[in-house]
């Protein structure tokens, strides 16, 4: 099936030797895998072996460190095309490949010579929200609590986790000492808490930490300057967005191409002599929520490749510009759940059931949905500023 969806000529013609060319030869082994994957809550390791092996896990970190150094557009494009194929997979990429991003403020010496001194290609998990405690000792802290939502069904290399300091004094916008931390995996405590309705593969689990010291040298403010050499980092605190939008629109598109093989076969139960892509009621809604896709998708590529601009101009994004980008992830997630909301109403019975991919891919859009990438307030201050209510982020 032939769509508005489907990459331009350029893309097409990416090579074997990229990351996306790479990824492609995958992606039927993905997608015959997805319901396995689900039962199983991980995705298989086989899989994980591959995607690393085709850089998606170093494809956003710099070329001079052994990175593939992707731009922000090019690196959801990727987990796009993996979503499309399995959305726990698609997450599983964007969460570990775009986490680098929050460990941006680490001293350069620590990034350069302890963690990429032997490469890029390192696995990464963690949960950048503050949920432990640190206190301040000799040569850095000692640090304990309870981290939700770390995704990956694999064995990192290094953990990431925010933390507060305490009985620091408030930073000078009054909030707390925020930061970030990097520990090895055995420092850290996994807990089977990943029982969700959709993403089910992620193993986005909990994990703790007991009184774990943690060097300075490991650690660097949360919404700090970027030590890390790649115009991608150089964005404001947090450019990943995009990669959660490729998750929703891989999804979004995936389920499009099953409710297509399904207007192709399914009978009305009233109606048994024709197939519902017959419907001209059926083919008007679906063209429909084809085009709605396509704006979504045009959307998250159009304000990410303004931003990225901006930074490889070496420019901060304006206002307009940034909230643009960042609103739009509201909109695509929330539209996003809707528009796979009624793509499950066409589907009728045939989309409840296990067999069905397209409830797995309706499950997995809600899941997203509920990230605070997707309700992060970013669509009213786009209508403050456009009404000239706030000029400055």
């Amino acid at each position: 099936m032939t769509t508005l969806l489907e990459p331009t000529s350029s893309q097409d013609r990416e090579t074997d030797n990229s990351v996306l060319g790479r990824v492609r030869a995958h992606l039927p082994e993905i997608a015959a895998g997805s319901a396995e994957a689900e039962a199983a809550r991980a995705v298989p390791a086989e899989i994980i072996t591959a995607l690393r092996e085709a850089g998606v896990f170093r494809m956003a970190l710099p070329k001079a460190w052994g990175g593939e150094q992707l731009g922000l557009v090019e690196g959801a494009r990727v987990v796009q095309e993996i979503a499309k194929a399995d959305g726990s997979t698609g997450w599983t990429v964007q969460a570990a490949s775009m986490a680098w991003f929050f460990v941006r403020s680490l001293p350069r010496q620590t990034l350069e010579k302890e963690v990429f001194g032997d490469g890029a290609d390192l696995m990464l998990r963690g949960a950048i929200a503050p949920k432990g405690k640190a206190t301040p000792v000799e040569g850095g802290y000692r640090l304990s609590g309870r981290w939700p939502l770390a995704s990956g069904s694999f064995t990192p290399d290094w953990m990431l986790a925010g933390f507060v300091v305490e009985g620091a004094p408030p930073l000078p916008g009054g909030g707390p000492d925020m930061r970030v931390a990097l520990v090895r995996p055995e420092q850290v405590t996994f807990l089977d808490t990943w029982d969700a309705v959709g993403l089910r593969a992620t193993q986005s689990t909990d994990f703790t930490m007991d009184d774990v010291f943690v060097p300075e040298r490991f650690t660097g403010p949360l919404m700090g300057d970027n030590n890390i050499p790649a115009p991608f980092y150089d964005l404001p605190y947090t450019a990943t967005g995009a990669s959660h939008d490729a998750v929703i629109i891989g999804c979004l598109e995936g389920a499009l191409g099953d409710l297509a093989e399904l207007a192709a076969t399914k009978r009305p139960a009233f109606n048994p002599r024709v197939v519902i892509g017959e419907d001209p009621v059926f083919q008007e809604k679906f063209a429909e929520l084809h085009l709605r896709t396509a704006a979504l998708n045009a959307l998250w590529e159009q304000t990410g490749r303004t931003v990225m601009d901006r930074a490889l101009a070496g420019e901060e994004p304006t206002p307009t510009e940034w909230f643009s980008y960042t609103g739009g992830h509201q909109h695509i997630h929330h539209e996003g759940s809707r528009i796979l909301n009624e793509i499950m109403t066409l589907s009728g019975s045939a989309g409840l059931y296990s067999s069905n991919p397209m409830q797995r891919r309706w499950r997995d859009v809600r899941c997203v949905s509920q990230h605070v990438a997707g309700n992060n307030g970013s669509l009213r201050r786009l209508g403050a500023v456009l009404s000239g209510q706030e000029d400055a982020r």
